[in-house]
């Protein structure tokens, strides 16, 4: 029987969180390279091809970058805080980031739509939730942007 103390748990959880991190900044990466190689004309066997996958997954690529283009933006803070979880950025550059940004609120989906639509600051919420930020490095931006 394997018996692991608190602080193995902890080193195993977060090596956990830091792979799933990885993996979605992966995803990001990628649909940025499908949109990129479909902007240059290539159809989704041609993109397949040179992003070695299946012409299936560069079709729900493509139809998951049509529904939320915004995932092609660059800088938003769930990528900025996923990359420095990640690969272990410094903390102190991460807060300085974040904390120079100007965020956006929540809003109601418009009609015929039911549901909310995030805002960028719901995104730092979501990461302080999951355990990509500790609570003082989210109350430090917080603190710092007004909120």
């Amino acid at each position: 029987m394997i018996v692991m103390n608190n602080s193995d748990l902890a080193a195993l959880h977060r090596g956990a969180l830091q792979r799933q991190a990885r993996q979605r900044v992966d995803l990001l990466d990628e649909l940025r390279a499908v949109h990129n190689a479909s902007s240059r004309g290539r159809n989704q066997r041609q993109i397949a091809e040179i992003l070695v996958t299946s012409q299936a997954k560069v079709h729900r690529m493509l139809k998951a970058i049509e529904r939320r283009p915004s995932v092609l933006a660059s800088q938003e803070p769930e990528e900025i805080i996923l990359r420095a979880f990640a690969y272990d950025t410094s903390r102190p550059e991460l807060l300085a980031t974040l904390k120079s940004m100007t965020f956006t609120d929540g809003e109601d989906a418009p009609y015929p739509e039911e549901g909310r639509i995030p805002g960028t600051w719901d995104q730092v919420v979501s990461a302080f939730a999951q355990g990509l930020l500790d609570e003082a490095e989210f109350n430090e931006v917080r603190a710092a942007i007004g909120r």
